[in-house]
């Protein structure tokens, strides 16, 4: 399996990943909020040109995808986090599904430990990410990879309206 940024004659394949995601997430503990607004061709694109979107591969298969950056909502500065970095040290997770027929097999480890050494070889100091209110399944998921939940607070996306949003940091050694 290869963890790799994302080629733009990819876009349409990711988007039917999420699309597919969505999906099978429904009326599962996993409720990303996520509809034809989010993530949308345009973003997926605007993502892979930036060469902040990630896929993580079996052969030809997404397993998953994700997008690393330094971009995070305002609101993020008016939280009391664990450290504070310069923004260029900090490293945001968003977007971050995984194919359903992989659950459950570790995957989120394995891609987690590629995520958290390549933000290490980058010199970020800590990795965090909001989750939206009522995605359990990824609270779950990321306080078992270690993330420590920091504080939850409302955020205006414009795909799901003003949202309370579940904040989770991992300080990177």
């Amino acid at each position: 399996m290869i963890l790799r940024k994302a080629k733009i004659n990819e876009s349409e394949k990711i988007l039917n990943f999420y699309q597919n995601v969505i999906f099978s997430l429904k009326d599962s503990e996993f409720n990303p909020k996520w509809n034809e607004k989010y993530p949308n061709l345009e973003y997926i694109c605007s993502s892979i040109k930036k060469e902040e979107l990630y896929v993580y591969t079996d052969e030809h298969e997404i397993i998953s995808s994700f997008i690393l950056n330094n971009q995070f909502d305002n609101d993020y500065n008016t939280v009391q986090w664990q450290i504070s970095p310069k923004p260029s040290e900090i490293t945001i997770i968003h977007t971050f599904a995984i194919n359903s027929n992989y659950r459950q097999r570790g995957n989120s480890k394995k891609i987690f430990n590629k995520i958290k050494e390549m933000a290490m070889n980058n010199n970020q100091k800590t990795l965090r990410i909001d989750i939206v209110d009522g995605n359990d399944g990824a609270q779950k998921v990321f306080e078992k990879l270690g993330f420590k939940y920091i504080e939850s607070i409302e955020i205006e996306h414009y795909a799901v309206g003003l949202q309370k949003f579940h904040l989770y940091e991992y300080l990177l050694k």
